[in-house]
């Protein structure tokens, strides 16, 4: 299982947001991952289920 985190520490007045997805696929984890960044501007990590990181997606620039 890989888990693909995304976080927003600025959402809901500095409280934070979380969202997490299960996947069985790490090359799946990955494609969605850079997906989710690119469509949110947001930073995405992608963990095992032992939360080893397998990759961190930087927050892309949207224009």
């Amino acid at each position: 299982m890989f888990i693909v985190n995304v976080s927003n520490p600025r959402a809901f007045s500095g409280n934070g947001s979380i969202i997490t997805l299960e996947l069985t696929d790490e090359d799946a984890a990955l494609r969605v991952a850079a997906k989710i960044a690119s469509e949110t501007g947001r930073s995405v990590t992608v963990r095992k289920e032992n939360m080893e990181v397998v990759g961190r997606i930087s927050a892309s620039t949207r224009h």
